[in-house]
């Protein structure tokens, strides 16, 4: 029996001489231009581990870069009583959508409300290709701002036992909800959580965001670090290249402040990049230089041995057109082509990242599908040659047959909404599959004492 081997799609972005220049041009940044820093806890910590500050500017040297990259874990994991979440290694961390303005439904597009914030929250959780729930999954505007973030947080604890991802504000939301989740699994030790945030281009960190990664030191739960708000031509450099250079600078300010916080802290590296559109100064997360950037970011992350996240499965299209497909199988393949750690927005969003989507939550799944079936390419070795069996088929056979019928529907599944003609039809029958799995959602299970503790947080009629 001769050794099989799998068929598969390989790729590099990039050569590792490429990665090492961005990488000494992003010391140089570090080094000689620096970092803004608006936290005076973290400046103060900056200095004491090596960079130099002046005003609110931290200069980090390279040692100081090179030891944080070293304790930087290149994976890890979460554990909730319900689920175990690896990241890193050839794990894929899948996230849900994340800060959606808007929800479409059947064409019908209007502001996040509570019932849709609890209803995706019901439809991660029943989704197993889906690793984490998370409380920025859309923003429910028919709640008073003083109580949105308890609900965001009670809500995703309450509908879903998956791990979460902590309210990043500033330092004391994150310590709250952190607090919370702590509490309500019992569990002070374990990985429950993460948070994301994000460097401000061009390189400004944000006392809310350097509070929040020095929270997650102290209460050690990991940190994703995005430097993705760089705009080409606006808060970004024009060319590609040079925007992920000001990014990968911003990201490893961020890495920098997350060990020297606690060594050993989980970090992700983020990289939320979009192209730029010359007309309107906004993010055009269908261009081809966004799936680009994804690949550019997963081959920096496998330099540095971090775990990376980047990509989506997300369009500019405001409906479920052939812009939308073409633009979401882009991204999507991108991302897991070039092989993320993390990917966030994997269901659902539209419209720039505006607005999340039902219908398109459904088809983005059976398009996660395929593609995973197609980058898994196949096996070749004796047995799934068939040799014997094209032999005894000869030149004239056939090859019916119940092992064989099995065999093909193994094998080829069809689309699952190939049926459907006109938009109409999809949306349909999408719909349908929204309701079927609501209605056969199932709560997790907790405790009397759990439920108490959650309810407690918020005035009774904010209690769903």
């Amino acid at each position: 029996m001769r050794k099989g081997r799998d068929v598969r799609l390989r790729y590099s972005f990039s050569k590792a001489t490429e990665c090492e220049q961005v990488h000494e041009y992003s010391l140089d940044i570090l080094k000689n231009t620096g970092v803004i820093v608006r936290s005076e806890r973290a400046r103060a910590l900056l200095k004491k581990h090596g960079a130099k500050i002046s005003d609110m500017k931290a200069f980090m040297p390279e040692a100081l870069v090179t030891q944080a990259l070293k304790t930087a874990p290149e994976s890890f994991g979460f554990k909730t009583p319900g689920h175990r979440v690896s990241v890193g290694g050839e794990a894929l961390c899948t996230l849900p959508s994340y800060g959606a303005t808007y929800v479409r439904r059947n064409g019908k597009r209007f502001l996040g409300t509570r019932k849709d914030f609890v209803n995706f929250t019901k439809l991660i959780q029943m989704n197993e290709e889906l690793s984490l729930s998370c409380p920025y999954v859309l923003e429910p505007y028919d709640l008073p701002l003083e109580h949105r973030n308890a609900y965001k947080m009670v809500m995703s604890l309450k509908y879903s036992d998956k791990p979460t991802f902590s309210i990043t504000e500033d330092g004391e939301s994150a310590r709250e909800s952190i607090d919370m989740a702590r509490r309500y699994f019992g569990d002070d030790s374990s990985y429950l959580l993460m948070g994301n945030v994000n460097i401000s281009a061009p390189l400004l960190m944000s006392q809310g965001t350097a509070e929040a990664i020095l929270v997650h030191g102290e209460k050690n739960q990991p940190v994703m670090v995005a430097c993705g708000s760089g705009l080409s031509g606006l808060t970004a450099p024009p060319m590609p290249a040079a925007n992920l250079l000001l990014s990968n600078s911003g990201v490893l300010a961020g890495v920098v402040l997350s060990q020297c916080a606690r060594p050993g802290l989980p970090v992700i590296y983020g990289f939320p990049l979009f192209a730029v559109d010359p007309y309107n100064a906004g993010a055009a997360v269908g261009s081809p230089v966004t799936a680009l950037f994804t690949m550019a970011a997963a081959e920096m992350g496998r330099f540095y041995k971090l775990p990376v996240r980047a990509g989506g499965t997300f369009t500019d299209a405001e409906q479920l057109d052939f812009q939308s497909g073409f633009e979401s199988f882009m991204n999507l393949f991108s991302s897991l082509y070039a092989g993320v750690d993390c990917l966030m927005h994997t269901f659902g969003m539209e419209e720039g990242l505006n607005t999340l989507n039902y219908n398109k939550f459904i088809l983005d799944e059976a398009l996660y599908h395929t593609l995973q079936e197609f980058l898994g390419g196949f096996e070749i070795n004796d047995v799934t040659l068939m040799a014997q069996e094209i032999q005894r088929a000869g030149c004239d056979g056939n090859y019916i047959g119940m092992r064989n019928l099995r065999l093909i529907r193994k094998q080829y599944r069809p689309y699952p909404f190939g049926e459907a003609a006109e938009e109409e039809t999809v949306l349909e029958k999408t719909d349908l599959e929204i309701e079927r799995r609501l209605e056969a959602y199932r709560m997790p299970e907790s405790t009397a004492e759990q439920r108490d503790y959650l309810e407690g947080l918020l005035p009774r009629e904010l209690v769903d």
